[in-house]
């Protein structure tokens, strides 16, 4: 028993630390991680790095391919813009969806994960900003009230992970997003969902175009 609690923190710490140096660019896109390397660089097995790895995959930070191992993922300009186009759709249509005005019970819970990502941004605390943010919309767009729907958005923002990541080592981004997640409640609490549609849309256009910017992809 304490053998798999101490390979689950292994693979946890590997997790977190390849997860850091993507978000800082520290691991280019297309980059290699070799389990052996990873293996001597963390004093672990294969078998914990190669755990560890599927996470990543799962998240959307890497690809593993038979034969090949595993590299940093890249999209191109036109996978970015195909990926978004989907998440503009099912994003404001979820969002048209949930009845308004929203339950001042479930208001204040997203208050409260508004308020703890604020703090995250405030302390440049990159991993809380991203758990912070992956709650506040995973509580939102769950309100559609269709389980399907809610749960292609979280596939897409799996596969959103890298490009939105890329956004958040800008503080200004990072300060926008948390504004918008203020407005993102407002919205919640007031009768109008097209405006909230418009709002949760136009909320995940700058890590697309960052992304792009970042890469020398063209616009």
């Amino acid at each position: 028993m304490m053998r798999e609690v101490s390979a689950e923190n292994s693979v946890q710490k590997i997790v977190k630390s390849l997860e850091v140096a993507i978000v800082l660019g520290r691991l280019y896109p297309r980059e290699r991680l070799v389990e052996e390397k990873l293996a001597k660089r963390f004093t672990t097995t294969r078998h914990v790095v190669r755990q560890a790895l599927m996470e990543l995959e799962l998240g959307g930070l890497i690809v593993r391919e038979t034969n090949k191992g595993a590299t940093v993922r890249e999209y191109s300009a036109d996978k970015v813009n195909q990926l978004y186009q989907m998440r503009e759709l099912v994003e404001g249509q979820a969002a048209l969806l949930i009845g308004l005005p929203v339950a001042d019970n479930k208001l204040s819970e997203l208050k409260y994960i508004c308020d703890k990502h604020a703090a995250a941004v405030e302390k440049s605390d990159m991993l809380g900003v991203v758990a912070a943010n992956k709650e506040f919309h995973q509580v939102v767009y769950r309100l559609c009230g269709n389980d399907f729907l809610a749960d292609v958005i979280d596939e897409m923002a799996k596969n959103s992970n890298l490009v939105r990541f890329t956004s958040s080592t800008d503080q200004s981004l990072l300060q926008q997003a948390r504004d918008e997640h203020y407005l993102i409640l407002e919205a919640l609490g007031e009768n109008d969902n097209n405006k909230l549609a418009d709002i949760c849309i136009k909320h995940i256009q700058p890590s697309r175009l960052m992304y792009l910017e970042r890469h020398g992809h063209m616009i």
